[in-house]
């Protein structure tokens, strides 16, 4: 008969929580964990439509704003020039969100 010697399994079960912690540690240090609360991922600036030929856009200013956006696989996506990394979808007020075509502007049509 042979004797099977018992294995101590608590260093393997210590090591693999001590991994899986340190392994969490690690990502949210170098930000690739993001525990965000719902409370600071709702409203980072309010946006208008100003319709084509209406008495609004001629009391537009100069001044361009501080975003910039950006249309990726479909969906447009807002970066803040002042907040570096600061970005998300532009969404309607029903938290839709604002779908765009990857395609150049048209051009105005000339009058001979």
């Amino acid at each position: 008969m042979s004797e099977q010697q018992e294995v101590n399994k608590l260093p393997y079960i210590l090591t693999a929580l001590g991994t899986l912690f340190l392994t969490m540690a690690i990502l949210h240090f170098y930000g690739y964990l993001n525990f965000a609360r719902e409370e600071e991922g709702l409203l980072v600036a309010d946006f208008g439509l100003v319709t084509l030929g209406s008495s609004e856009a001629g009391q537009l200013q100069a001044r361009p704003a501080d975003y910039v956006a950006e249309c990726v696989d479909g969906v447009m996506i807002l970066h803040a020039t002042r907040h570096n990394g600061l970005s998300g979808l532009l969404v309607d007020g029903r938290q839709r969100v604002v779908r765009c075509n990857a395609q150049a502007v048209p051009a105005a049509p000339t009058s001979p």
